[in-house]
């Protein structure tokens, strides 16, 4: 009954198990992930694992991200194929890291990739001050806080 069939669109007990083993989500929140997943998915698709969706819908589903300063970093670092797709794989690693019962060192692990910028595997200044832009945001298409400024915030930290 729970086993597989020629239908991936729903997930079988044995991906359940294997997801809850595998993840820092309950069984019921995986479930939500695949719901959010599924609902993006052109009607008449019969397979959830083999599917990739825009980043940009994903947005649609996933509001915690549509306004976050590090949205591009993080759908780019959670993205295995680092083309503007995210698949139920992906999704699941995403939320998985987001979850209260995820450990810090795996979250900061995390924020270490979505921090590193240029991608060089350290947190320049360069980077810092990267941070500091996004968070301070922006006010007229111009940033909010001027490079010198970001610059000297950076260092302290």
């Amino acid at each position: 009954m729970g086993s597989s069939s020629s239908r991936e669109s729903r997930i079988t007990r044995e991906m359940l198990e294997e997801y809850a083993q595998l993840t820092y989500l309950n069984k019921a929140e995986i479930l939500h992930v695949a719901k959010l997943f599924k609902s993006l998915l052109p009607r008449g698709t019969e397979e959830l694992q083999h599917q990739r969706i825009p980043v940009e819908e994903i947005l649609k589903v996933v509001p915690q991200l549509r306004y976050n300063p590090f949205r591009d970093s993080i759908l780019c670092v959670f993205s295995t194929d680092n083309n503007g797709t995210m698949s139920f794989d992906d999704l699941i690693d995403l939320f998985s890291v987001m979850s209260e019962n995820c450990p810090g060192d795996v979250k900061a692990a995390w924020a270490f990739k979505i921090f590193d910028f240029d991608e060089d595997n350290q947190l320049s200044l360069n980077d810092l001050i990267k941070v500091v832009e996004k968070l301070t945001g922006l006010k007229n298409n111009e940033p909010r806080i001027d490079r010198k400024s970001s610059k000297f915030i950076a260092q302290v930290v």
